[in-house]
Protein backbone atom coordinates (compact mmCIF):
# COMPACT_ATOMS: atom_id res chain seq x y z
CA UNK A 1 0.00 0.00 0.00
CA UNK A 2 2.85 2.35 0.82
CA UNK A 3 4.92 1.57 -2.23
CA UNK A 4 4.27 -0.49 -5.40
CA UNK A 5 7.66 -2.14 -4.86
CA UNK A 6 6.27 -3.65 -1.65
CA UNK A 7 2.85 -4.12 -3.20
CA UNK A 8 3.89 -6.41 -6.06
CA UNK A 9 7.54 -7.09 -5.27
CA UNK A 10 8.52 -5.84 -8.73
CA UNK A 11 12.16 -5.21 -9.42
CA UNK A 12 11.72 -3.29 -12.68
CA UNK A 13 11.66 0.45 -11.95
CA UNK A 14 9.57 1.11 -15.07
CA UNK A 15 6.73 -1.03 -13.74
CA UNK A 16 6.85 0.76 -10.40
CA UNK A 17 6.61 4.11 -12.17
CA UNK A 18 3.68 2.91 -14.30
CA UNK A 19 1.79 1.80 -11.18
CA UNK A 20 2.56 5.13 -9.54
CA UNK A 21 1.25 7.03 -12.57
CA UNK A 22 -1.96 4.96 -12.60
CA UNK A 23 -2.57 5.69 -8.91
CA UNK A 24 -1.73 9.34 -9.51
CA UNK A 25 -4.23 9.71 -12.37
CA UNK A 26 -6.96 7.93 -10.44
CA UNK A 27 -6.34 10.00 -7.32
CA UNK A 28 -6.21 13.22 -9.35
CA UNK A 29 -9.63 12.60 -10.84
CA UNK A 30 -11.11 12.05 -7.40
CA UNK A 31 -9.47 14.78 -5.30
CA UNK A 32 -9.98 17.40 -7.99
CA UNK A 33 -13.67 16.51 -8.18
CA UNK A 34 -13.73 14.73 -11.51
CA UNK A 35 -14.98 11.30 -10.45
CA UNK A 36 -17.13 11.60 -7.35
CA UNK A 37 -18.73 8.25 -8.17
CA UNK A 38 -15.40 6.52 -7.44
CA UNK A 39 -15.42 7.99 -3.95
CA UNK A 40 -18.95 6.70 -3.40
CA UNK A 41 -18.01 3.23 -4.64
CA UNK A 42 -14.82 3.16 -2.56
CA UNK A 43 -16.58 4.34 0.60
CA UNK A 44 -19.08 1.54 0.08
CA UNK A 45 -16.43 -1.07 -0.65
CA UNK A 46 -14.17 -0.36 2.33
CA UNK A 47 -16.63 -1.63 5.00
CA UNK A 48 -17.29 -4.68 2.81
CA UNK A 49 -13.56 -5.34 2.49
CA UNK A 50 -13.09 -5.02 6.27
CA UNK A 51 -15.84 -7.57 6.93
CA UNK A 52 -14.47 -9.85 4.19
CA UNK A 53 -10.98 -9.65 5.67
CA UNK A 54 -12.31 -10.47 9.12
CA UNK A 55 -14.31 -13.45 7.82
CA UNK A 56 -11.38 -14.71 5.74
CA UNK A 57 -9.02 -14.36 8.69
CA UNK A 58 -11.40 -16.08 11.10
CA UNK A 59 -11.94 -18.94 8.62
CA UNK A 60 -8.19 -19.52 8.43
CA UNK A 61 -7.77 -19.34 12.22
CA UNK A 62 -10.71 -21.66 12.90
CA UNK A 63 -9.39 -24.10 10.30
CA UNK A 64 -6.10 -24.15 12.21
CA UNK A 65 -7.57 -23.73 15.70
CA UNK A 66 -5.36 -26.44 17.15
CA UNK A 67 -2.23 -24.39 16.37
CA UNK A 68 -3.55 -21.04 17.65
CA UNK A 69 -2.65 -21.60 21.36
CA UNK A 70 0.91 -22.62 20.53
CA UNK A 71 1.14 -19.60 18.18
CA UNK A 72 0.17 -17.24 20.99
CA UNK A 73 2.69 -19.00 23.23
CA UNK A 74 5.41 -18.48 20.60
CA UNK A 75 4.54 -14.77 20.33
CA UNK A 76 4.80 -14.17 24.07
CA UNK A 77 7.85 -16.34 24.57
CA UNK A 78 9.77 -14.57 21.82
CA UNK A 79 8.52 -11.14 22.88
CA UNK A 80 9.91 -11.61 26.38
CA UNK A 81 12.88 -13.76 25.46
CA UNK A 82 15.73 -12.86 27.83
CA UNK A 83 18.46 -13.27 25.21
CA UNK A 84 16.63 -10.97 22.82
CA UNK A 85 16.20 -8.33 25.52
CA UNK A 86 19.86 -8.49 26.53
CA UNK A 87 21.08 -8.25 22.95
CA UNK A 88 18.99 -5.12 22.43
CA UNK A 89 16.80 -6.46 19.65
CA UNK A 90 13.76 -6.46 21.92
CA UNK A 91 13.64 -2.69 22.32
CA UNK A 92 14.21 -2.19 18.64
CA UNK A 93 11.18 -4.35 17.92
CA UNK A 94 9.16 -2.40 20.50
CA UNK A 95 9.98 0.85 18.72
CA UNK A 96 9.09 -0.66 15.35
CA UNK A 97 5.82 -1.93 16.81
CA UNK A 98 4.96 1.51 18.18
CA UNK A 99 5.72 3.20 14.84
CA UNK A 100 3.65 0.71 12.87
CA UNK A 101 0.77 0.85 15.38
CA UNK A 102 0.70 4.65 15.21
CA UNK A 103 0.69 4.54 11.42
CA UNK A 104 -2.04 1.91 11.40
CA UNK A 105 -4.40 3.57 13.89
CA UNK A 106 -3.24 7.23 13.57
CA UNK A 107 -3.41 7.43 17.37
CA UNK A 108 -1.93 10.53 18.93
CA UNK A 109 -0.99 12.36 15.72
CA UNK A 110 -4.10 14.55 15.44
CA UNK A 111 -5.50 13.19 12.18
CA UNK A 112 -8.65 11.54 13.55
CA UNK A 113 -10.13 14.81 14.91
CA UNK A 114 -10.09 16.24 11.38
CA UNK A 115 -12.82 13.91 10.18
CA UNK A 116 -14.46 13.36 13.59
CA UNK A 117 -14.84 17.12 13.72
CA UNK A 118 -17.29 16.89 10.82
CA UNK A 119 -19.66 14.85 12.99
CA UNK A 120 -23.06 16.21 14.01
CA UNK A 121 -22.67 14.88 17.57
CA UNK A 122 -23.69 17.46 20.17
CA UNK A 123 -21.13 16.21 22.67
CA UNK A 124 -17.45 15.81 21.91
CA UNK A 125 -17.27 12.93 24.35
CA UNK A 126 -19.76 10.96 22.23
CA UNK A 127 -17.56 11.29 19.18
CA UNK A 128 -14.55 10.47 21.31
CA UNK A 129 -16.07 7.10 22.15
CA UNK A 130 -16.62 6.42 18.45
CA UNK A 131 -13.02 7.40 17.73
CA UNK A 132 -11.75 4.92 20.30
CA UNK A 133 -13.22 2.05 18.28
CA UNK A 134 -10.76 2.68 15.43
CA UNK A 135 -7.58 1.49 17.19
CA UNK A 136 -9.44 -1.47 18.69
CA UNK A 137 -10.76 -2.74 15.35
CA UNK A 138 -7.69 -1.79 13.35
CA UNK A 139 -4.59 -2.31 15.45
CA UNK A 140 -5.77 -4.88 17.97
CA UNK A 141 -8.22 -7.03 16.00
CA UNK A 142 -7.01 -6.88 12.39
CA UNK A 143 -3.29 -6.83 13.18
CA UNK A 144 -3.64 -9.72 15.63
CA UNK A 145 -5.43 -11.81 13.02
CA UNK A 146 -2.75 -10.97 10.45
CA UNK A 147 0.10 -11.78 12.82
CA UNK A 148 -1.38 -15.14 13.77
CA UNK A 149 -1.91 -16.09 10.13
CA UNK A 150 1.68 -15.20 9.21
CA UNK A 151 3.09 -17.32 12.05
CA UNK A 152 0.74 -20.26 11.49
CA UNK A 153 1.64 -20.34 7.79
CA UNK A 154 5.36 -20.43 8.53
CA UNK A 155 5.93 -17.68 5.95
CA UNK A 156 7.79 -15.61 8.55
CA UNK A 157 10.64 -18.12 8.35
CA UNK A 158 11.32 -17.02 4.76
CA UNK A 159 13.99 -14.36 5.28
CA UNK A 160 13.53 -12.86 1.80
CA UNK A 161 9.87 -12.02 2.45
CA UNK A 162 8.74 -8.85 4.22
CA UNK A 163 5.95 -6.32 4.26
CA UNK A 164 2.84 -7.03 2.25
CA UNK A 165 4.61 -9.77 0.27
CA UNK A 166 4.94 -11.75 3.50
CA UNK A 167 1.20 -11.43 4.20
CA UNK A 168 0.33 -12.44 0.64
CA UNK A 169 2.43 -15.60 0.93
CA UNK A 170 0.83 -16.48 4.28
CA UNK A 171 -2.71 -16.15 2.89
CA UNK A 172 -1.76 -18.11 -0.22
CA UNK A 173 -0.51 -21.02 1.86
CA UNK A 174 -3.53 -21.16 4.16
CA UNK A 175 -6.41 -20.42 1.81
CA UNK A 176 -6.43 -23.02 -0.96
CA UNK A 177 -3.55 -21.48 -2.89
CA UNK A 178 -5.36 -18.32 -3.99
CA UNK A 179 -5.83 -16.39 -0.75
CA UNK A 180 -3.17 -13.95 -1.93
CA UNK A 181 -5.38 -12.84 -4.84
CA UNK A 182 -8.27 -12.08 -2.49
CA UNK A 183 -5.96 -10.22 -0.13
CA UNK A 184 -4.42 -8.11 -2.89
CA UNK A 185 -7.89 -6.96 -3.99
CA UNK A 186 -8.76 -5.92 -0.44
CA UNK A 187 -5.44 -4.13 0.00
CA UNK A 188 -5.96 -2.29 -3.28
CA UNK A 189 -9.27 -0.91 -2.03
CA UNK A 190 -7.73 0.06 1.33
CA UNK A 191 -4.74 1.68 -0.36
CA UNK A 192 -6.73 3.75 -2.86
CA UNK A 193 -9.18 4.94 -0.21
CA UNK A 194 -6.21 5.92 1.98
CA UNK A 195 -4.83 8.09 -0.82
CA UNK A 196 -8.13 9.98 -0.95
CA UNK A 197 -8.29 10.41 2.82
CA UNK A 198 -4.79 11.80 3.28
CA UNK A 199 -5.44 14.33 0.56
CA UNK A 200 -8.38 15.58 2.61
CA UNK A 201 -6.21 15.81 5.72
CA UNK A 202 -3.59 17.88 3.93
CA UNK A 203 -6.08 20.26 2.35
CA UNK A 204 -7.72 20.95 5.71
CA UNK A 205 -4.42 21.51 7.52
CA UNK A 206 -2.90 23.73 4.85
CA UNK A 207 -6.17 25.63 4.58
CA UNK A 208 -6.11 26.23 8.34
CA UNK A 209 -2.53 27.52 8.22
CA UNK A 210 -3.28 29.79 5.25
CA UNK A 211 -6.86 30.28 4.04
CA UNK A 212 -9.53 27.68 3.16
CA UNK A 213 -9.36 28.69 -0.51
CA UNK A 214 -5.61 28.13 -0.65
CA UNK A 215 -5.92 24.71 0.98
CA UNK A 216 -6.66 23.04 -2.35
CA UNK A 217 -3.15 23.90 -3.61
CA UNK A 218 -1.81 21.22 -1.28
CA UNK A 219 -3.20 18.62 -3.67
CA UNK A 220 -0.63 19.52 -6.34
CA UNK A 221 2.21 18.69 -3.95
CA UNK A 222 0.34 15.57 -2.84
CA UNK A 223 -0.01 14.31 -6.42
CA UNK A 224 3.69 14.80 -7.06
CA UNK A 225 4.49 12.87 -3.86
CA UNK A 226 2.56 9.84 -5.12
CA UNK A 227 4.70 9.59 -8.24
CA UNK A 228 7.93 10.10 -6.31
CA UNK A 229 7.02 7.47 -3.69
CA UNK A 230 6.31 4.91 -6.40
CA UNK A 231 9.98 4.77 -7.40
CA UNK A 232 11.44 4.94 -3.90
CA UNK A 233 12.29 1.91 -1.79
CA UNK A 234 10.01 0.77 1.01
CA UNK A 235 12.63 1.68 3.61
CA UNK A 236 12.84 5.29 2.44
CA UNK A 237 9.06 5.70 2.25
CA UNK A 238 8.51 4.22 5.72
CA UNK A 239 11.34 6.35 7.11
CA UNK A 240 9.73 9.51 5.74
CA UNK A 241 6.38 8.44 7.18
CA UNK A 242 7.91 7.84 10.62
CA UNK A 243 9.52 11.29 10.60
CA UNK A 244 6.29 12.97 9.47
CA UNK A 245 4.21 11.18 12.11
CA UNK A 246 6.69 12.14 14.83
CA UNK A 247 6.53 15.78 13.75
CA UNK A 248 2.73 15.59 13.97
CA UNK A 249 2.64 13.71 17.27
CA UNK A 250 4.86 16.11 19.23
CA UNK A 251 2.71 19.27 18.86
CA UNK A 252 -0.46 17.20 19.07
CA UNK A 253 0.48 15.62 22.40
CA UNK A 254 1.39 19.07 23.77
CA UNK A 255 -2.03 20.33 22.64
CA UNK A 256 -3.76 17.37 24.30
CA UNK A 257 -2.08 18.16 27.62
CA UNK A 258 -3.00 21.83 27.25
CA UNK A 259 -6.66 21.00 26.54
CA UNK A 260 -6.93 18.19 29.09
CA UNK A 261 -8.80 20.43 31.54
CA UNK A 262 -11.61 20.87 29.01
CA UNK A 263 -11.80 17.11 28.48
CA UNK A 264 -11.97 16.47 32.24
CA UNK A 265 -14.69 19.10 32.56
CA UNK A 266 -16.82 17.43 29.87
CA UNK A 267 -16.27 14.01 31.42
CA UNK A 268 -17.42 15.34 34.80
CA UNK A 269 -20.57 16.70 33.17
CA UNK A 270 -21.25 13.17 31.90
CA UNK A 271 -20.49 11.76 35.38
CA UNK A 272 -17.68 9.66 33.94
CA UNK A 273 -15.14 10.76 36.56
Amino acid sequence: VLDPNSFLNIGDGNWKLIIGVIFTILTSFVIFGGLKSIVKVTSGLVPVMVVLYFLLGMFILISNISIVPSTFALIFSEAFNFNTMVQGGFWGLVLIGIRRAVFSSESGVGLAPIYHGQSTSKKGTDEGLVGMLGPILDTILVCTITGLIIIISGAYLETDLNGIVLSLEAFRRLFFGFGDYILIIMISVFGISTLFTYSYYGVKCYGFLTTPKKGKYYNYVYIAAIIISSILTVEIVIGLIDIAFALMAIPNMISILYLSKIVIKEMKERLWV
